[in-house]
């Protein structure tokens, strides 16, 4: 059930869609004040400031977040601490990438009010709603979450991959200035110059997308705005990124995110996963990506 948040499904569903980038759904003050006052300053959201990372990781475990595996991080703490003491380049790293840094999800909420709201994006009537808003008509499975991510993470400009229906991030950072803090999520364009990459995507739906390096994106906005939420589907040309270079031991990037996946068997994808070594078509064309390899 939605209570005590059923008046989250009137504001979504009277939302009207921003286009620039492209379409989605971003909503200011999306909680009630007191609202979300009360669940930034719950011990779920608010953690002690950290003298150290071991002791952020100790203050992490307390609350009940666990690491867990995410695209832009690593779940080795050794690896994760010779990236940020001796700037050495993890293994994993995307080449597209500067960093890596590590995400934590919440296993249980202690305080009442943040798990009624965790409840609320795991709702039947909040999924409903979505996919009536995007008109998803496949089936979905749903993944949401109460998330911190460190210093380091790093998604480099994407659209996400086809078997994703659809994402929705809640901005609760507990930080006073967070708006101001250079951890949040961009919204892009491909430049001029490689706007045919979404030509290719857009026509070919069974040829899955790739992360692309920054320089061949532009950022039109970013979600800065504290309790606010975006949403949206997925397409050729979503493109969007995040890289977080802040301070976390006395604050952390937090949200409450989730995406729609669509089940086993949709789409239907052809051939291999294509890099943007694919697409490096300036300054000399290359063999660019095949339907089926």
């Amino acid at each position: 059930m939605t209570a005590p948040f059923g008046y989250l499904l009137d504001r979504i569903s009277e939302a009207k869609f921003d286009v620039i980038p492209f379409p989605h759904l971003y909503l200011t003050d999306f909680l009630a004040e007191s609202d979300f006052d009360a669940i930034v300053n719950s011990s779920d959201i608010t953690l002690p400031i950290a003298a150290g990372f071991d002791e952020l990781l100790l203050f992490l475990e307390r609350a009940g977040y666990q690491s867990m595996p995410w695209p832009g991080c690593t779940q080795s703490k050794a690896e994760y601490l010779l990236w940020l003491e001796e700037s050495v380049r993890p293994q994993a790293i995307k080449p597209t990438c500067d960093g890596q840094g590590m995400a934590f999800q919440l296993s249980e909420p202690s305080s009442a009010l943040v798990r009624s709201l965790a409840e609320f994006f795991r709702s039947a009537e909040f999924e409903m709603l979505v996919r009536e808003k995007f008109h998803i008509t496949h089936p979905t499975a749903a993944q949401p979450g109460l998330h911190k991510y460190l210093h380091g993470y790093e998604i480099s400009p994407h659209p996400d991959m086809r078997r994703k229906a659809l994402t929705w991030m809640l901005n609760v950072n507990p930080a006073a200035e967070s708006e101001s803090l250079d951890y949040h999520t961009h919204y892009m364009t491909l430049r001029r110059e490689r706007s045919f990459i979404a030509k290719i995507w857009q026509d070919n739906s069974n040829i899955d997308t790739c992360w692309l390096p920054w320089s061949w994106c532009e950022t039109i906005k970013q979600h800065t705005h504290n309790n606010s939420i975006s949403i949206f589907a997925p397409r050729w040309d979503s493109m969007h990124a995040v890289k977080t270079r802040y301070d976390h031991l006395s604050t952390q990037r937090t949200q409450f995110y989730g995406n729609l996946w669509y089940e086993e068997g949709q789409p239907q994808l052809l051939g291999r996963t294509p890099e943007f070594t694919d697409y490096d078509f300036i300054g000399g064309f290359q063999n660019g990506p095949r339907a089926a390899d």
